[in-house]
C-alpha cells in the first residue's frame, strides 16, 4: 500500500513543481508562450510509456509462443491496450504543444506526429484483429506474432525515423542532449523530468498489474 501513496505523493509534486518553477524552455529562443513548454514534463513521459508497455507486452509474446501460457496472452494484451492508451495521450499533450507553437494541432509534414498516427493505426489493427477471432488459442497466437512485429515497428517509428530524416521534424532537436551529447537542461529540470518519468513508470506498472488480475479474473470465467 506504501507504494502506491508514494506514487500519488510524488506525482502530486511533479504537477506542482512543473508549474511553480521556472519554465524549462529558455524564454529568449522560445517559439511560443514560454509556460506552455512546461507539458514537456508530462508529454515526454508519456511517450515514454508507451514504448516501455510496447516492450513488456513484446516479451509477453515472446513468453506465450514459447510456453503456450494463455495467461501471457493476457498479460500482453493488458501492455499493448496501455501502450495505446498512453501513445493516445502523448498525441493529445504534442497537439496542445503544437497549437502553442506552429500555430496548428496537427501537421502532416511532422514525421513524429505521422509516425504516431501510423502506431496508433497498428495497434488499433491489432484489437481489432483480437475481437474479430473466437478462438482462444488462435487470438492468443496471431496476436503474439503480431506484437512481437509491432512492437519493433513502434521502436522504428519512436525513436528510429525522426533521427533518420530530421529536416522533417518541427521538434526541438537540442531539448534534453544537444549534437555533442551534453545535457543542455538546468539542474532543477533535471530532477523535474527524471522523477515525472520514473513516476509515470511506475504508474504504468501499478495499472497494468490492476489490467492484468481483471483480464485473469474474466479468462477464467470464460474457461468454465
Amino acid at each position: 500500500m506504501w507504494w502506491k501513496i508514494a506514487i500519488l505523493l510524488v506525482m502530486s509534486a511533479v504537477i506542482v513543481l512543473a508549474f511553480v518553477t521556472a519554465s524549462p524552455m529558455n524564454p529568449t529562443i522560445t517559439l511560443g508562450p514560454v509556460d506552455v513548454y512546461r507539458i514537456f514534463y508530462f508529454h515526454v513521459p508519456t511517450a515514454w510509456v508507451a514504448s516501455v508497455a510496447f516492450l513488456v507486452a513484446m516479451f509477453q509474446a515472446i513468453q506465450y509462443l514459447r510456453t503456450r501460457d494463455m495467461s501471457r496472452d493476457v498479460r500482453a494484451a493488458a501492455a499493448n491496450r496501455l501502450g495505446l492508451v498512453f501513445a493516445i495521450l502523448a498525441v493529445i499533450t504534442g497537439s496542445i504543444f503544437a497549437r502553442m507553437t506552429w500555430g496548428e494541432f496537427w501537421n502532416w509534414s511532422e514525421i513524429r506526429e505521422v509516425s504516431i498516427f501510423i502506431l496508433l493505426l497498428i495497434y488499433g489493427a491489432y484489437f481489432a484483429l483480437r475481437s474479430a477471432l473466437p478462438d482462444p488459442e488462435t487470438r492468443a497466437t496471431l496476436s503474439a506474432v503480431l506484437t512481437i512485429i509491432f512492437a519493433a515497428a513502434a521502436l522504428f517509428l519512436i525513436f528510429v525515423l525522426p533521427r533518420v530524416y530530421p529536416a522533417f521534424s518541427q521538434h526541438p532537436s537540442d531539448t534534453i542532449v544537444d549534437s555533442e551529447g551534453q545535457i543542455t537542461m538546468g539542474s532543477m529540470v533535471i530532477v523535474i523530468f527524471a522523477t515525472s518519468l520514473v513516476v509515470f513508470t511506475a504508474l504504468f506498472f501499478w495499472i497494468y498489474r490492476l489490467t492484468v488480475r481483471i483480464g485473469l479474473v474474466e479468462q477464467k470465467r470464460s474457461l468454465e
